[in-house]
């Protein structure tokens, strides 16, 4: 038998027993599960950023024709649209960034399978660097929400004030 024959029944014959079956799944799985989270996150993300966007450029026209007195205040909020938007890129790409890790995440487990390479510690270290990553994008999107509140409330301030 050739030495790739033995590699190939040898991982086969692991991947046969119960115990290795399960730990497989659930090896797959969790960064799985965690890339469709931070896909939905991206999705919010995107989504936000498309209305900042959008209502930028709608502060900007309408800044262009107002008063004196009112556009300081127009742009104010352009300069918080601004920062909400830097905001936004920023958690998108540490969203980003975990689902990249989380990808090399899969690969390292699979070859390591595959090859019968103790991945662990490399797994472990991808692992928490990948949900590092994401609650560093999480704190970034509070964050903007926190600058969302503050637009708002000068949107909805006299603008004589």
């Amino acid at each position: 038998m050739s030495l790739a024959g033995d590699a190939v029944s040898l991982v086969q014959a692991a991947l046969f027993e119960p115990s290795e079956i399960l730990r497989t799944i659930q090896a797959a799985i969790a960064p799985v599960v965690l890339i469709s989270g931070v896909g939905l996150l991206l999705l919010t993300l995107t989504a936000r950023l498309g209305r900042i966007v959008d209502r930028s450029r709608l502060l900007a026209a309408e800044r262009r024709t107002a008063d004196p007195a009112v556009r300081a205040g127009l742009e104010a909020q352009l300069a918080i649209l601004g920062h909400r938007a830097r905001l936004i890129r920023l958690a998108v790409a540490l969203s980003a960034t975990s689902v990249a890790i989380i990808g090399v995440l899969i690969t390292v487990l699979f070859v390591g399978l595959l090859l019968e390479w103790n991945v662990a510690l490399v797994g472990a270290l991808l692992f928490v660097a990948s949900l590092l990553s994401l609650v560093a994008a999480m704190l970034v999107f509070v964050g903007e929400l926190f600058h969302a509140l503050t637009a708002l409330s000068l949107t909805l301030r006299d603008p004589s004030e």
